[in-house]
Protein backbone atom coordinates (compact mmCIF):
# COMPACT_ATOMS: atom_id res chain seq x y z
CA UNK A 1 0.00 0.00 0.00
CA UNK A 2 1.56 3.52 -0.64
CA UNK A 3 1.70 6.52 1.58
CA UNK A 4 -1.30 8.80 0.60
CA UNK A 5 0.63 11.13 -0.68
CA UNK A 6 2.50 9.39 -3.10
CA UNK A 7 -1.54 9.74 -5.77
CA UNK A 8 -1.28 12.99 -5.46
CA UNK A 9 2.60 13.31 -6.47
CA UNK A 10 1.74 10.64 -9.46
CA UNK A 11 -1.20 13.16 -10.84
CA UNK A 12 1.01 16.30 -10.67
CA UNK A 13 3.68 14.73 -12.84
CA UNK A 14 0.90 13.44 -15.31
CA UNK A 15 -0.15 17.08 -15.65
CA UNK A 16 3.04 17.55 -16.60
CA UNK A 17 2.92 14.88 -19.32
CA UNK A 18 6.09 12.19 -17.87
CA UNK A 19 5.64 9.15 -19.09
CA UNK A 20 4.63 6.01 -16.95
CA UNK A 21 7.54 4.55 -16.47
CA UNK A 22 9.50 7.95 -15.90
CA UNK A 23 6.96 8.81 -13.00
CA UNK A 24 7.30 5.21 -11.99
CA UNK A 25 11.45 5.84 -11.41
CA UNK A 26 10.93 8.98 -10.06
CA UNK A 27 8.63 8.08 -7.02
CA UNK A 28 9.85 4.57 -7.20
CA UNK A 29 6.08 3.13 -7.20
CA UNK A 30 4.73 0.45 -9.61
CA UNK A 31 3.87 1.53 -13.46
CA UNK A 32 0.83 -0.27 -12.87
CA UNK A 33 -0.14 1.87 -10.39
CA UNK A 34 0.38 5.14 -12.43
CA UNK A 35 -1.29 3.80 -15.26
CA UNK A 36 -4.49 2.92 -13.06
CA UNK A 37 -4.80 6.65 -12.29
CA UNK A 38 -4.15 7.71 -15.54
CA UNK A 39 -6.45 5.32 -17.46
CA UNK A 40 -9.26 6.04 -14.61
CA UNK A 41 -9.15 9.88 -14.98
CA UNK A 42 -9.33 9.15 -18.81
CA UNK A 43 -12.17 6.86 -18.78
CA UNK A 44 -13.60 9.37 -16.64
CA UNK A 45 -13.31 12.62 -18.65
CA UNK A 46 -11.44 14.18 -15.31
CA UNK A 47 -9.80 17.26 -15.76
CA UNK A 48 -5.89 16.78 -13.66
CA UNK A 49 -6.69 20.82 -12.29
CA UNK A 50 -10.00 19.20 -11.00
CA UNK A 51 -8.85 15.72 -9.22
CA UNK A 52 -5.73 18.04 -7.59
CA UNK A 53 -8.80 20.22 -5.78
CA UNK A 54 -9.96 16.74 -4.00
CA UNK A 55 -8.81 15.68 -0.74
CA UNK A 56 -6.15 12.79 -0.31
CA UNK A 57 -9.71 10.99 1.20
CA UNK A 58 -11.57 11.79 -1.75
CA UNK A 59 -8.84 10.79 -4.47
CA UNK A 60 -8.44 7.26 -2.85
CA UNK A 61 -12.23 6.68 -3.04
CA UNK A 62 -12.39 7.78 -6.29
CA UNK A 63 -9.43 5.56 -7.53
CA UNK A 64 -9.03 2.90 -4.87
CA UNK A 65 -12.52 2.07 -3.84
CA UNK A 66 -12.39 -1.56 -3.11
CA UNK A 67 -8.80 -1.10 -1.00
CA UNK A 68 -9.26 2.24 1.02
CA UNK A 69 -12.19 3.18 2.73
CA UNK A 70 -11.24 5.95 4.62
CA UNK A 71 -13.93 7.05 7.82
CA UNK A 72 -14.91 10.50 6.97
CA UNK A 73 -15.40 13.21 9.49
CA UNK A 74 -18.46 14.33 8.25
CA UNK A 75 -22.14 12.71 7.78
CA UNK A 76 -22.52 11.01 4.62
CA UNK A 77 -24.48 11.99 1.59
CA UNK A 78 -27.55 10.34 0.40
CA UNK A 79 -26.85 11.11 -3.31
CA UNK A 80 -29.58 9.13 -4.42
CA UNK A 81 -32.47 11.45 -3.41
CA UNK A 82 -29.79 14.50 -4.26
CA UNK A 83 -29.82 13.25 -7.91
CA UNK A 84 -34.18 12.37 -7.62
CA UNK A 85 -34.69 15.90 -5.86
CA UNK A 86 -33.08 17.93 -8.79
CA UNK A 87 -35.55 16.85 -11.23
CA UNK A 88 -37.81 19.08 -9.36
CA UNK A 89 -38.93 22.33 -10.02
CA UNK A 90 -36.81 24.94 -7.84
CA UNK A 91 -34.05 22.38 -6.27
CA UNK A 92 -30.71 23.40 -6.76
CA UNK A 93 -27.50 21.57 -5.07
CA UNK A 94 -27.67 24.65 -3.06
CA UNK A 95 -30.81 24.49 -1.61
CA UNK A 96 -30.18 20.24 -0.97
CA UNK A 97 -26.94 21.14 0.53
CA UNK A 98 -28.46 23.59 3.11
CA UNK A 99 -30.93 20.93 3.74
CA UNK A 100 -28.56 18.85 4.63
CA UNK A 101 -26.44 20.73 6.66
CA UNK A 102 -29.49 21.47 8.64
CA UNK A 103 -30.48 18.05 9.39
CA UNK A 104 -26.77 17.54 10.50
CA UNK A 105 -27.00 20.48 13.32
CA UNK A 106 -30.25 19.11 14.15
CA UNK A 107 -28.73 15.55 14.55
CA UNK A 108 -25.27 17.08 16.32
CA UNK A 109 -23.09 15.37 13.44
CA UNK A 110 -20.72 17.51 11.28
CA UNK A 111 -21.83 18.63 7.95
CA UNK A 112 -19.49 18.13 4.60
CA UNK A 113 -18.35 21.79 3.21
CA UNK A 114 -20.30 22.92 -0.30
CA UNK A 115 -17.55 22.18 -2.80
CA UNK A 116 -16.82 18.55 -1.31
CA UNK A 117 -21.21 17.92 -1.39
CA UNK A 118 -20.82 18.64 -5.44
CA UNK A 119 -17.68 16.95 -6.06
CA UNK A 120 -19.54 14.35 -4.74
CA UNK A 121 -22.72 14.58 -6.70
CA UNK A 122 -20.56 14.81 -9.63
CA UNK A 123 -18.52 11.83 -8.85
CA UNK A 124 -21.65 9.87 -8.15
CA UNK A 125 -23.56 10.52 -11.68
CA UNK A 126 -20.13 9.91 -13.34
CA UNK A 127 -20.29 6.13 -11.70
CA UNK A 128 -23.58 5.53 -12.25
CA UNK A 129 -23.17 6.95 -15.91
CA UNK A 130 -26.23 9.40 -15.08
CA UNK A 131 -26.82 12.72 -16.35
CA UNK A 132 -28.16 15.39 -14.35
CA UNK A 133 -31.61 16.01 -14.43
CA UNK A 134 -30.77 19.94 -13.61
CA UNK A 135 -31.57 20.47 -17.76
CA UNK A 136 -34.75 18.29 -17.86
CA UNK A 137 -36.93 20.41 -15.38
CA UNK A 138 -40.14 21.30 -16.91
CA UNK A 139 -40.59 24.68 -18.51
CA UNK A 140 -37.04 25.36 -18.75
CA UNK A 141 -35.13 24.31 -21.68
CA UNK A 142 -36.27 23.98 -25.18
CA UNK A 143 -34.16 22.48 -27.89
CA UNK A 144 -34.06 23.42 -31.50
CA UNK A 145 -32.82 22.24 -34.84
CA UNK A 146 -32.71 21.39 -38.27
CA UNK A 147 -33.83 17.73 -39.31
CA UNK A 148 -31.51 15.62 -41.17
CA UNK A 149 -33.52 13.38 -42.90
CA UNK A 150 -36.25 15.40 -45.70
CA UNK A 151 -39.50 15.36 -47.56
CA UNK A 152 -40.59 16.32 -51.06
CA UNK A 153 -43.55 17.76 -52.71
CA UNK A 154 -44.71 19.06 -56.01
CA UNK A 155 -44.34 23.10 -56.81
CA UNK A 156 -47.38 23.79 -57.55
CA UNK A 157 -46.32 26.93 -60.23
CA UNK A 158 -43.54 24.98 -62.02
CA UNK A 159 -44.66 21.51 -61.23
CA UNK A 160 -41.52 20.25 -60.41
CA UNK A 161 -40.72 18.02 -57.24
CA UNK A 162 -38.93 20.19 -54.52
CA UNK A 163 -37.17 19.33 -51.16
CA UNK A 164 -38.63 20.46 -48.03
CA UNK A 165 -36.05 20.62 -44.48
CA UNK A 166 -37.95 19.90 -41.39
CA UNK A 167 -37.28 22.37 -38.10
CA UNK A 168 -37.79 20.18 -35.01
CA UNK A 169 -38.36 21.53 -31.62
CA UNK A 170 -38.80 19.70 -28.47
CA UNK A 171 -38.57 20.28 -24.58
CA UNK A 172 -36.88 17.45 -22.95
CA UNK A 173 -38.73 16.92 -20.38
CA UNK A 174 -41.92 16.44 -21.82
CA UNK A 175 -40.32 15.26 -25.29
CA UNK A 176 -43.33 17.37 -26.31
CA UNK A 177 -42.46 18.50 -30.35
CA UNK A 178 -43.18 20.63 -32.96
CA UNK A 179 -42.33 20.22 -36.56
CA UNK A 180 -42.35 22.37 -39.62
CA UNK A 181 -41.67 22.25 -43.44
CA UNK A 182 -40.06 25.28 -44.47
CA UNK A 183 -38.55 25.53 -48.19
CA UNK A 184 -35.19 26.73 -47.19
CA UNK A 185 -32.97 26.61 -43.65
CA UNK A 186 -32.50 30.28 -44.64
CA UNK A 187 -32.48 33.36 -41.72
CA UNK A 188 -35.90 34.16 -42.38
CA UNK A 189 -37.65 30.65 -42.43
CA UNK A 190 -35.74 30.03 -39.62
CA UNK A 191 -37.07 32.99 -37.41
CA UNK A 192 -40.84 32.37 -39.30
CA UNK A 193 -40.29 28.47 -37.62
CA UNK A 194 -39.06 29.98 -34.15
CA UNK A 195 -42.54 32.59 -34.08
CA UNK A 196 -44.47 29.21 -34.98
CA UNK A 197 -43.62 27.18 -32.53
CA UNK A 198 -43.58 29.59 -29.32
CA UNK A 199 -47.46 29.94 -30.55
CA UNK A 200 -47.52 26.15 -30.90
CA UNK A 201 -46.54 25.83 -27.71
CA UNK A 202 -48.44 28.70 -26.53
CA UNK A 203 -45.62 30.38 -24.25
CA UNK A 204 -41.99 30.75 -23.64
CA UNK A 205 -39.12 28.93 -21.66
CA UNK A 206 -36.67 30.36 -19.89
CA UNK A 207 -33.70 29.50 -22.26
CA UNK A 208 -33.80 27.79 -26.40
CA UNK A 209 -30.84 25.69 -26.74
CA UNK A 210 -29.77 25.69 -30.64
CA UNK A 211 -27.21 23.99 -32.82
CA UNK A 212 -24.30 26.65 -33.79
CA UNK A 213 -25.78 27.26 -37.05
CA UNK A 214 -25.05 30.62 -39.10
CA UNK A 215 -28.47 31.71 -39.05
CA UNK A 216 -29.00 32.30 -35.35
CA UNK A 217 -25.04 32.45 -33.83
CA UNK A 218 -22.10 33.99 -35.69
CA UNK A 219 -19.80 32.81 -33.22
CA UNK A 220 -18.90 30.28 -30.54
CA UNK A 221 -15.25 30.59 -29.34
CA UNK A 222 -14.44 28.10 -26.58
CA UNK A 223 -13.34 30.85 -24.66
CA UNK A 224 -14.97 34.20 -25.18
CA UNK A 225 -18.27 35.51 -25.74
CA UNK A 226 -21.18 34.11 -27.72
CA UNK A 227 -21.94 36.04 -30.86
CA UNK A 228 -26.14 35.79 -31.95
CA UNK A 229 -26.85 37.28 -35.22
CA UNK A 230 -28.91 40.65 -34.81
CA UNK A 231 -32.72 39.40 -36.29
CA UNK A 232 -32.24 36.23 -33.74
CA UNK A 233 -31.16 38.55 -30.93
CA UNK A 234 -33.84 40.82 -31.53
CA UNK A 235 -36.13 37.53 -31.58
CA UNK A 236 -35.05 36.68 -28.46
CA UNK A 237 -35.34 40.18 -26.43
CA UNK A 238 -39.33 40.21 -27.75
CA UNK A 239 -40.22 36.65 -26.26
CA UNK A 240 -37.53 37.27 -23.22
CA UNK A 241 -35.81 34.19 -23.81
CA UNK A 242 -32.21 33.64 -23.46
CA UNK A 243 -30.08 31.67 -26.65
CA UNK A 244 -27.87 28.91 -25.70
CA UNK A 245 -25.90 27.03 -28.05
CA UNK A 246 -24.88 23.74 -27.59
CA UNK A 247 -21.25 23.70 -26.51
CA UNK A 248 -18.82 22.94 -29.75
CA UNK A 249 -18.60 19.18 -29.64
CA UNK A 250 -20.50 18.46 -26.97
CA UNK A 251 -23.50 16.52 -27.75
CA UNK A 252 -24.84 15.90 -24.79
CA UNK A 253 -26.22 18.86 -24.49
CA UNK A 254 -28.10 18.61 -27.10
CA UNK A 255 -28.98 15.17 -26.80
CA UNK A 256 -32.96 15.62 -26.59
CA UNK A 257 -33.21 17.25 -30.20
CA UNK A 258 -30.78 15.20 -31.74
CA UNK A 259 -32.89 11.97 -30.43
CA UNK A 260 -36.35 14.08 -31.71
CA UNK A 261 -35.20 15.09 -34.58
CA UNK A 262 -33.92 11.76 -36.27
CA UNK A 263 -36.52 9.49 -34.72
CA UNK A 264 -40.03 12.15 -35.33
CA UNK A 265 -38.50 12.90 -38.35
CA UNK A 266 -38.58 9.65 -39.87
CA UNK A 267 -41.88 8.49 -38.19
CA UNK A 268 -43.46 11.86 -39.57
CA UNK A 269 -41.46 10.69 -43.13
CA UNK A 270 -42.40 7.18 -42.92
CA UNK A 271 -46.26 8.11 -42.12
CA UNK A 272 -45.89 10.11 -45.14
CA UNK A 273 -44.44 8.26 -47.85
CA UNK A 274 -47.46 7.16 -49.87
CA UNK A 275 -48.64 11.13 -50.14
CA UNK A 276 -47.82 13.27 -52.80
CA UNK A 277 -48.21 17.07 -52.00
CA UNK A 278 -48.68 19.16 -54.40
CA UNK A 279 -47.84 22.39 -51.79
CA UNK A 280 -45.86 23.22 -49.01
CA UNK A 281 -48.84 24.27 -46.95
CA UNK A 282 -50.90 21.21 -47.83
CA UNK A 283 -47.49 19.15 -46.33
CA UNK A 284 -47.56 21.32 -43.51
CA UNK A 285 -51.42 20.03 -42.53
CA UNK A 286 -50.47 16.42 -42.92
CA UNK A 287 -47.23 16.98 -40.82
CA UNK A 288 -49.25 18.66 -37.86
CA UNK A 289 -51.97 15.82 -37.76
CA UNK A 290 -49.19 13.22 -38.14
CA UNK A 291 -47.57 15.04 -34.66
CA UNK A 292 -50.76 15.22 -32.93
CA UNK A 293 -50.86 11.72 -32.91
CA UNK A 294 -47.32 11.32 -32.00
CA UNK A 295 -47.45 13.50 -29.45
CA UNK A 296 -50.92 11.84 -27.72
CA UNK A 297 -49.49 8.28 -28.04
CA UNK A 298 -48.97 6.59 -24.88
CA UNK A 299 -45.11 6.61 -23.20
CA UNK A 300 -44.26 2.75 -23.04
CA UNK A 301 -41.56 3.36 -20.24
CA UNK A 302 -43.14 6.12 -18.69
CA UNK A 303 -46.94 7.14 -17.90
CA UNK A 304 -49.04 9.38 -19.99
CA UNK A 305 -48.15 10.82 -23.04
CA UNK A 306 -45.90 14.09 -24.68
CA UNK A 307 -49.01 16.20 -24.59
CA UNK A 308 -50.74 15.03 -21.13
CA UNK A 309 -47.10 15.73 -19.50
CA UNK A 310 -47.14 18.88 -21.38
CA UNK A 311 -50.61 19.80 -20.32
CA UNK A 312 -50.38 19.00 -16.63
CA UNK A 313 -46.48 20.03 -15.57
CA UNK A 314 -45.00 21.71 -18.68
CA UNK A 315 -47.38 24.30 -19.95
CA UNK A 316 -48.05 25.90 -16.52
CA UNK A 317 -44.37 26.87 -16.12
CA UNK A 318 -44.31 29.02 -19.67
CA UNK A 319 -44.24 32.56 -19.47
CA UNK A 320 -46.60 34.35 -21.74
CA UNK A 321 -46.45 35.01 -24.93
CA UNK A 322 -46.01 38.99 -25.74
CA UNK A 323 -49.24 40.82 -27.06
CA UNK A 324 -47.96 41.07 -30.78
CA UNK A 325 -45.98 38.51 -32.45
CA UNK A 326 -42.07 38.90 -33.37
CA UNK A 327 -41.88 40.83 -36.38
CA UNK A 328 -39.26 39.26 -38.91
CA UNK A 329 -37.31 41.26 -40.79
CA UNK A 330 -34.71 42.02 -43.22
CA UNK A 331 -31.73 44.58 -44.19
CA UNK A 332 -31.18 46.66 -47.01
CA UNK A 333 -28.75 49.19 -46.79
CA UNK A 334 -27.04 52.73 -48.33
CA UNK A 335 -30.18 53.95 -50.01
CA UNK A 336 -29.32 57.40 -51.48
CA UNK A 337 -32.22 59.82 -50.70
CA UNK A 338 -33.51 61.28 -53.79
CA UNK A 339 -34.30 64.76 -54.72
CA UNK A 340 -37.65 64.20 -54.83
CA UNK A 341 -37.57 63.25 -50.38
CA UNK A 342 -38.04 59.39 -51.87
CA UNK A 343 -35.47 56.40 -51.87
CA UNK A 344 -36.04 53.54 -54.39
CA UNK A 345 -36.48 49.78 -52.72
CA UNK A 346 -37.62 46.75 -54.39
CA UNK A 347 -39.13 48.45 -57.63
CA UNK A 348 -40.79 51.47 -55.72
CA UNK A 349 -40.28 54.45 -54.02
CA UNK A 350 -40.75 55.69 -50.32
CA UNK A 351 -40.76 58.92 -48.81
CA UNK A 352 -38.26 60.62 -46.56
CA UNK A 353 -38.38 63.72 -44.71
CA UNK A 354 -37.17 66.35 -46.89
CA UNK A 355 -33.72 67.50 -44.53
CA UNK A 356 -32.40 64.22 -45.81
CA UNK A 357 -31.95 64.99 -49.38
CA UNK A 358 -28.51 63.07 -50.54
CA UNK A 359 -27.85 61.10 -47.76
CA UNK A 360 -27.62 57.21 -47.44
CA UNK A 361 -30.54 55.84 -45.29
CA UNK A 362 -31.04 52.16 -45.00
CA UNK A 363 -33.83 50.14 -44.92
CA UNK A 364 -35.23 47.43 -42.67
CA UNK A 365 -38.47 45.59 -44.11
CA UNK A 366 -41.00 42.90 -43.01
CA UNK A 367 -43.91 41.08 -45.35
CA UNK A 368 -45.93 44.25 -44.48
CA UNK A 369 -43.90 47.45 -43.51
CA UNK A 370 -40.58 49.17 -44.73
CA UNK A 371 -38.88 51.20 -41.65
CA UNK A 372 -35.92 53.71 -42.73
CA UNK A 373 -33.67 54.46 -40.39
CA UNK A 374 -30.36 57.03 -40.90
CA UNK A 375 -27.65 56.45 -38.29
CA UNK A 376 -29.57 53.67 -36.28
CA UNK A 377 -32.75 56.37 -35.99
CA UNK A 378 -35.78 55.88 -37.45
CA UNK A 379 -36.98 58.33 -39.48
CA UNK A 380 -39.90 56.94 -41.76
CA UNK A 381 -42.43 54.07 -41.93
CA UNK A 382 -44.55 52.88 -44.78
CA UNK A 383 -46.80 49.98 -45.48
CA UNK A 384 -45.05 48.02 -48.39
CA UNK A 385 -45.72 48.27 -51.89
CA UNK A 386 -47.91 45.02 -52.95
CA UNK A 387 -45.36 42.33 -54.70
CA UNK A 388 -46.69 42.95 -58.21
CA UNK A 389 -46.47 46.28 -58.27
CA UNK A 390 -43.69 48.26 -60.09
CA UNK A 391 -42.74 52.23 -59.89
CA UNK A 392 -45.32 52.27 -57.05
CA UNK A 393 -44.82 55.54 -54.35
CA UNK A 394 -45.48 55.26 -50.53
CA UNK A 395 -45.50 59.07 -49.57
CA UNK A 396 -46.35 61.54 -46.24
CA UNK A 397 -47.12 65.01 -47.50
CA UNK A 398 -45.11 66.44 -44.63
CA UNK A 399 -41.94 64.72 -45.96
CA UNK A 400 -42.13 66.61 -48.81
CA UNK A 401 -40.66 70.22 -49.30
CA UNK A 402 -43.94 71.14 -51.30
CA UNK A 403 -47.33 70.58 -51.22
CA UNK A 404 -48.14 67.46 -52.98
CA UNK A 405 -50.49 68.19 -56.09
CA UNK A 406 -53.69 66.07 -55.51
CA UNK A 407 -56.28 65.77 -58.96
CA UNK A 408 -59.63 66.77 -58.28
CA UNK A 409 -62.18 63.85 -57.75
CA UNK A 410 -66.13 63.74 -57.09
CA UNK A 411 -65.93 63.19 -53.57
CA UNK A 412 -63.72 66.19 -53.33
CA UNK A 413 -65.66 68.54 -55.20
CA UNK A 414 -68.30 67.67 -53.13
CA UNK A 415 -66.57 68.63 -49.80
CA UNK A 416 -65.11 71.52 -51.54
CA UNK A 417 -68.77 72.76 -52.41
CA UNK A 418 -70.06 72.00 -49.05
CA UNK A 419 -67.24 74.02 -47.62
CA UNK A 420 -68.43 77.16 -49.30
CA UNK A 421 -72.44 76.65 -48.47
CA UNK A 422 -75.25 74.70 -48.75
CA UNK A 423 -76.80 76.04 -51.88
CA UNK A 424 -73.61 75.50 -54.27
CA UNK A 425 -73.66 72.16 -52.43
CA UNK A 426 -77.69 71.78 -53.53
CA UNK A 427 -76.52 73.04 -57.02
CA UNK A 428 -73.03 70.15 -56.95
CA UNK A 429 -75.10 67.44 -55.94
CA UNK A 430 -78.06 68.11 -58.55
CA UNK A 431 -75.30 67.87 -61.24
CA UNK A 432 -74.13 64.44 -60.39
CA UNK A 433 -77.84 63.16 -59.70
CA UNK A 434 -78.80 63.95 -63.24
CA UNK A 435 -75.25 62.82 -64.89
CA UNK A 436 -75.35 59.55 -67.17
CA UNK A 437 -71.63 59.75 -66.63
CA UNK A 438 -70.46 61.32 -63.01
CA UNK A 439 -66.88 61.26 -64.42
CA UNK A 440 -68.00 63.31 -67.06
CA UNK A 441 -70.11 66.31 -64.86
CA UNK A 442 -66.83 66.66 -62.75
CA UNK A 443 -65.88 68.95 -65.55
CA UNK A 444 -68.79 71.02 -65.33
CA UNK A 445 -68.90 71.08 -61.38
CA UNK A 446 -64.99 71.96 -61.56
CA UNK A 447 -65.88 75.05 -63.73
CA UNK A 448 -68.38 75.79 -61.27
CA UNK A 449 -66.64 75.88 -58.35
CA UNK A 450 -63.80 77.80 -60.03
CA UNK A 451 -66.22 80.81 -59.60
CA UNK A 452 -65.55 80.88 -56.31
CA UNK A 453 -61.50 81.52 -56.99
CA UNK A 454 -62.46 84.17 -59.70
CA UNK A 455 -65.00 85.99 -57.60
CA UNK A 456 -65.46 84.89 -53.94
CA UNK A 457 -66.80 82.45 -51.83
CA UNK A 458 -70.23 84.54 -50.66
CA UNK A 459 -70.72 85.84 -53.96
CA UNK A 460 -70.84 82.02 -55.77
CA UNK A 461 -72.82 80.69 -52.40
CA UNK A 462 -75.29 83.92 -53.59
CA UNK A 463 -75.73 83.16 -56.89
CA UNK A 464 -76.07 79.15 -56.58
CA UNK A 465 -79.03 80.54 -53.84
CA UNK A 466 -80.82 82.96 -56.55
CA UNK A 467 -80.32 80.39 -59.45
CA UNK A 468 -82.01 77.25 -57.35
CA UNK A 469 -84.97 79.35 -56.80
CA UNK A 470 -85.36 80.01 -61.12
CA UNK A 471 -83.88 76.64 -61.81
CA UNK A 472 -83.94 73.10 -60.37
CA UNK A 473 -80.65 72.35 -62.72
CA UNK A 474 -78.63 74.87 -62.39
CA UNK A 475 -75.66 75.05 -64.79
CA UNK A 476 -72.57 76.90 -65.70
CA UNK A 477 -73.88 79.28 -68.46
CA UNK A 478 -76.87 80.26 -66.15
CA UNK A 479 -74.82 80.80 -62.96
CA UNK A 480 -72.64 82.84 -64.00
CA UNK A 481 -74.75 85.55 -65.53
CA UNK A 482 -76.21 85.60 -61.53
CA UNK A 483 -72.79 86.06 -60.40
CA UNK A 484 -72.28 89.05 -62.75
CA UNK A 485 -75.34 90.62 -61.59
CA UNK A 486 -74.34 90.36 -57.89
CA UNK A 487 -71.03 91.67 -58.98
CA UNK A 488 -72.34 94.85 -60.50
CA UNK A 489 -74.33 95.65 -57.88
CA UNK A 490 -71.70 95.34 -55.61
CA UNK A 491 -69.56 97.58 -57.44
CA UNK A 492 -72.38 99.79 -58.12
CA UNK A 493 -72.78 99.84 -54.45
CA UNK A 494 -69.31 100.38 -53.84
CA UNK A 495 -69.15 103.52 -56.43
CA UNK A 496 -72.22 105.58 -54.81
CA UNK A 497 -70.53 105.11 -51.33
CA UNK A 498 -67.27 106.87 -52.93
CA UNK A 499 -69.82 109.47 -54.25
CA UNK A 500 -71.52 110.39 -50.96
CA UNK A 501 -67.84 110.36 -49.41
CA UNK A 502 -66.75 113.00 -51.51
CA UNK A 503 -70.34 115.37 -51.57
CA UNK A 504 -69.44 115.05 -47.50
CA UNK A 505 -66.25 116.68 -47.80
CA UNK A 506 -64.40 119.61 -46.42
CA UNK A 507 -65.44 122.98 -48.89
CA UNK A 508 -63.79 126.14 -48.47
CA UNK A 509 -65.43 128.98 -49.60
CA UNK A 510 -64.32 132.06 -51.48
CA UNK A 511 -63.39 134.42 -48.38
CA UNK A 512 -60.86 131.78 -47.66
CA UNK A 513 -58.98 132.29 -50.43
CA UNK A 514 -59.94 136.45 -50.60
CA UNK A 515 -61.82 138.37 -53.42
CA UNK A 516 -59.66 137.19 -56.33
CA UNK A 517 -59.87 133.86 -55.03
CA UNK A 518 -56.39 133.42 -53.54
CA UNK A 519 -55.51 132.64 -50.03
Amino acid sequence: MFKKTKVRQIIELLQKKLSDREISNILEVSRNSVARIRVTSEDNNLEWDELLMMTDDELYRLFYPDKFKPKTSYAPVDYSYVHSELGKVGVTEALLWEEYCDKCKKEGVKACSYPTFTRGYKNYTINKNYTSHIEHKPGVTLEVDWSGPTIGYIDPDKRTPCTAYLFVATFPYSQYTYVEATRSMNQTDWLYCNVHMLEFFEGTPVKIVCDNLKTGVISHPKHGEIVLNDAYLSFAEHYQVAIVPAAVRKPKQKASVEGSVGKIARKIIGILRNQTFYSLESLNVSIKKALNDINSKEFQKRNGSRKIIFETEEKPALKPLPMMPFEICEWSYNHKVGLNSHIWFNKGQYSVPNNYLGQYVDVKYSNAMVYIYSSHKLIAEHKRLPSGIKNGKRTEASHLPYPIYTPQTIESSIKKAEEIGSNTATVVSRIYENAKIKEQALVSVRSILDIADIYDKDMLETACGRALKDFYLVTYNSLISYVKEISRQKNGKSKDTSATEKSHGIVRGASYYGKDGAK
